[in-house]
């Protein structure tokens, strides 16, 4: 039976004209892990309110705007919603402010709960079972979560039209639709009564404490973000950090099987690169710093350094491996043209249309890694060596490397382009220790590896007879500088 309530008995120093104000609200509608717009959509279909009404209602008698909920207007509206039910309010830690928002490898992740359930996407995620008894459990919007906690059922996922939604609407909105589509009872009392199994009490009360200390959890575990070598391209940068989230940061045992699936990852390494002050020049480099250090370092070592460097050693052996596939292949020759990236198959190995597939990974690998020997047009080289130049130029800022003539200097940016630049030229030396060029060494040899991982696993597919549809080859690894307490670390998180 419908309650009617009035403003009076929930708000007695309101004016004496509020409180004749009449709402209808039922007890088993409320649900204290109910997301919260889900109520609002809820209150606004059970009176029979337009969604601009339902937001002057709470904006006039309880100062709360509905379009833009902040942290304690969510927990005004929950315990608004425990009144009008008879039933006492609990917080929880999904709605607790976290004391910051996550960085996972370089990824921020926002972990504040009124963030988070805000509609800004295009889709909800509910549980088929809670759905019955009119639920939508908060926790279906961590999207580390696979399956609902009260009733292990994989969540399923509702796509809502936005183009005839405005946009402050949409929290709200969306959930109307939803809740119209998939309840179209609503708000026919449900025979069914919600009850959340005792073992799921005790596994939600574990999500509560485990999503409340992730923060301190992940800091711990993985540091400060120095900077990201090389991004994954075979994954979304959030789906990436939702799968280190669940495999390294102390998942509590009871959550395991509701969590996403995690064996997309094939493993995650972390490389100790220093565990003294001898890279704490890192925490002062710039973005493009570390972008420049690769090449520039990894120019230098070829110059000086070729059979110590074990990462040239690799590039060389692998371009070596490419070259004599190559010679003992005798069909199905891929080309592209680069022009119009149109890909071309033939049985002859003279064709003369395009650059062959082998050609192309040793070319792309070059221009990465090795400087002094990119061979191309005379107007790319002239750009190349130009960027090149001026990411000595940028290393040389920091101070960690040093000029190689003491009149490069005068090479002034406004007056780079004067020059006709089309060939190699080393510009700077590091100023590394020895101890410190081997632990560069180490962790260019896991950088190398992971992009002669992705061309042999295009490669692979394409020699499997898979049509190339994309170059360069897309990278399969997630590869982070952090600085783990008092060790710098580079973390390596690969996917099949």
């Amino acid at each position: 039976m419908d309650n009617f309530h009035r403003l009076i008995e929930i708000n007695s120093h309101k004016e004496q004209q509020y409180k004749y104000q009449l709402f209808n609200w039922r007890s088993e509608l409320y649900d204290a892990n109910d997301n919260t717009y889900f109520l609002l959509a809820k209150f606004a279909l059970l009176n029979k309110l337009k969604i601009e009404q339902v937001n002057e209602f709470f904006n006039q008698y309880f100062s709360i705007d509905i379009f833009n909920l902040n942290l304690s207007e969510h927990r005004s509206l929950k315990y608004l919603f425990s009144i009008f039910s008879n039933q006492a309010y609990i917080q929880n830690n999904l709605i607790t402010k976290n004391s910051g928002d996550l960085n996972i490898l370089g990824i921020p992740l926002i972990q504040d709960y009124y963030v988070n359930t805000r509609h800004q996407e295009k889709i909800i995620r509910y549980c088929p079972e809670c759905i019955k008894s009119y639920k939508l459990p908060e926790h279906a919007s961590l999207k580390y979560l696979d399956r609902c906690l009260f009733h292990n059922v994989k969540f399923e996922i509702f796509s809502c039209n936005h183009r005839v939604i405005r946009l402050k609407e949409r929290s709200v909105k969306c959930h109307i639709n939803f809740i119209r589509i998939f309840c179209p009872d609503f708000p026919t009392p449900q025979t069914k009564k919600h009850n959340v199994p005792s073992q799921f009490s005790t596994v939600l009360n574990d999500l509560d404490k485990w999503n409340f200390s992730l923060k301190e959890i992940c800091d711990k575990k993985l540091g400060k973000h120095l900077h990201t070598f090389k991004n994954m391209d075979c994954a979304i940068p959030e789906q990436c950090a939702h799968f280190v989230l669940v495999k390294e940061l102390s998942l509590p045992e009871s959550l395991r099987e509701f969590t996403i699936p995690t064996n997309a990852i094939r493993k995650i390494n972390s490389l100790s690169i220093s565990n003294n002050s001898g890279f704490s020049f890192f925490e002062k480099f710039t973005y493009f710093q570390f972008s420049a250090l690769p090449v520039v370092y990894s120019s230098f070592c070829y110059l000086h350094r070729k059979n110590e460097a074990s990462f040239i050693q690799s590039l060389l052996s692998f371009f070596d491996e490419l070259k004599l596939e190559l010679i003992n292949k005798n069909e199905k020759f891929w080309y592209l043209h680069e022009n119009d990236g149109i890909w071309t198959s033939s049985d002859s190995k003279s064709l003369y249309c395009g650059a062959l597939i082998h050609d192309l990974l040793i070319d792309w690998l070059t221009e990465l890694w090795l400087p002094p020997l990119y061979t191309s047009t005379r107007s790319r080289r002239f750009q190349y060596f130009n960027n090149f130049h001026l990411m000595n130029e940028d290393l040389i800022k920091s101070t960690m490397f040093t000029p190689v003539k003491s009149n490069i200097s005068e090479n002034k940016i406004d007056t780079l382009f004067s020059f006709n630049r089309v060939n190699f030229q080393e510009f700077s030396i590091p100023k590394f220790s020895s101890e410190q060029m081997l632990a560069l060494d180490s962790m260019c040899d896991e950088l190398v590896k992971s992009y002669i991982h992705d061309a042999r696993v295009w490669l692979n597919r394409i020699e499997c007879g898979e049509k190339p549809d994309h170059f360069p080859p897309k990278s399969r690894a997630l590869l982070s500088l952090q600085k783990v307490q008092d060790q710098y670390r580079l973390f390596n998180v690969q996917i099949d």
